[in-house]
């Protein structure tokens, strides 16, 4: 089944990915550098990595307690998007009804959508609750999908958001460098980056944080993965990448002939295994 796109009002979107060492353990430092780059950047679409406000290798929950926040928290980066017409994402960790919820927020000129992160790694299951809904939202005319850091590992939820229209996946993310070397100077992300990208014919932008923080060090490398596997990345130092994304690409990077069709050609659908006593 091919889904309806929604009218593109702006074929070309500028992307910012800001790559950043959150300060550890606090919150309005952080906020106060992504407002400053949320009202300077020239972009349309500014993305921060995840648990951007306040810092990722917390032991447990009663340590992230104090840094966890409610929607209030949002309202001025949501205040900026409104008024420069900007999409603006980035991570927080979310407190909502007594539960925490590692999060993305994405504040946009129409108002503002949450996405919790689905599939939660390692120490995260200590200390937040798993999200259970996909997130599109739409920005000048597109679908972009949202997902979180280890939600990239798994492929039915590009599929998902991709089969539903998503152009453009923007993936917050806080990976550390892992025990092994990267292979051709590639992490572990910038991979899964490409061949997310290639297997649905999407734009997929993955803005990982810097820096060390406890026993983890965060090698950076930001990425931008266009709907033809092409990956452009930024270092391991704090810094800015961006680019001006040609959406008129799409339909030629799902590479359709008279026998096939990207949207159309799936034949498994993927269920749980079934659980045995």
């Amino acid at each position: 089944m091919r889904f309806k796109k929604f009218p593109s009002l702006l074929i070309s979107v500028r992307v910012s990915l800001v790559q950043f060492t959150p300060a550890f353990q606090k919150t309005a430092p952080n906020w106060e550098r992504m407002r400053e780059w949320a009202k300077s950047l020239p972009a349309d679409v500014i993305v921060f990595p995840e648990l951007a406000t306040c810092g990722y290798m917390y032991k447990d929950r009663d340590e992230v307690a104090p840094f966890v926040e409610g929607h209030e928290a949002l309202e001025p980066i949501a205040k900026i998007a409104k008024a420069s017409g900007r999409l603006i994402v980035g991570g927080f960790a979310e407190l909502d009804d007594g539960a925490f919820y590692d999060s993305a927020f994405a504040a946009g000129p129409d108002g503002l959508s949450v996405y919790r992160k689905i599939h939660l790694w390692n120490r995260e299951t200590l200390m937040f609750r798993p999200g259970t809904e996909p997130v599109l939202l739409e920005f000048q005319g597109h679908r972009i999908g949202l997902e979180i850091c280890y939600d990239l590992q798994f492929p039915e939820l590009a599929a998902h958001l991709a089969r539903h229209g998503a152009e453009l996946l923007l993936v917050p993310t806080a990976w550390a460098e892992e025990g092994r070397a990267p292979i051709h100077g590639l992490q572990p992300y910038n991979h899964l980056a490409i061949a997310t990208a290639f297997a649905h014919g999407v734009f997929v932008v993955v803005v990982n944080r810097t820096g060390p923080e406890r026993d983890a060090l965060f090698p950076g490398q930001s990425s931008l993965a266009n709907p033809f596997g092409q990956l452009e990345c930024l270092e391991d130092k704090e810094g800015v990448l961006s680019k001006t994304l040609d959406f008129s690409l799409l339909e030629t990077a799902k590479r359709p002939n008279a026998f096939n069709d990207l949207d159309r050609d799936a034949r498994f659908r993927i269920v749980p295994p079934r659980k045995t006593r």
